[in-house]
């Protein structure tokens, strides 16, 4: 029940997080967010971090340096493609074809909403599993 219970309570403070997202740091929330989950799994040995990284395109500093350093090896015609029309910001993400673009609200909203989901699926898991 403990077990049901903390992933309940990271569901309530991975939406609050997200809450007036409009308002607040988007590099902040995605900090704050990578910080609830990472000491979630050191917590209760779950590997939700893993999840992040599979749900969302949302790239830290090292990810647009390996990205950026891959696309001039192209040449500067592919680095523009690659910027495009992204405006400098603190965090970024690869679109659909792999060149960079601003992170918005919605993208964080969104990898809160398949987080919370997964941990859904996982909190009936446990439900199942203790009848």
């Amino acid at each position: 029940m403990n077990e049901i219970y903390a992933r309940k309570k990271l569901i309530n403070l991975l939406k609050e997080e997200v809450k007036d997202i409009d308002t607040k740091c988007k590099k902040d929330v995605f900090e704050n967010i990578k910080n609830l989950i990472e000491d979630f799994d050191a917590e209760h040995s779950t590997d939700y971090y893993d999840d992040i990284r599979e749900i969302s395109d949302i790239l830290d500093d090292d990810d647009v340096d390996y990205w950026l350093e891959a696309a001039a090896k192209d040449g500067v015609d592919r680095v523009r493609c690659f910027v495009a029309d992204t405006y400098s910001d603190d965090i970024y993400k690869l679109d659909g074809y792999n060149n960079l673009a601003n992170v918005t609200g919605g993208d964080l909203e969104s990898l809160v909403y398949d987080l919370t989901e997964k941990i859904k699926d996982d909190i009936e898991n446990l439900k199942a599993s203790e009848l």
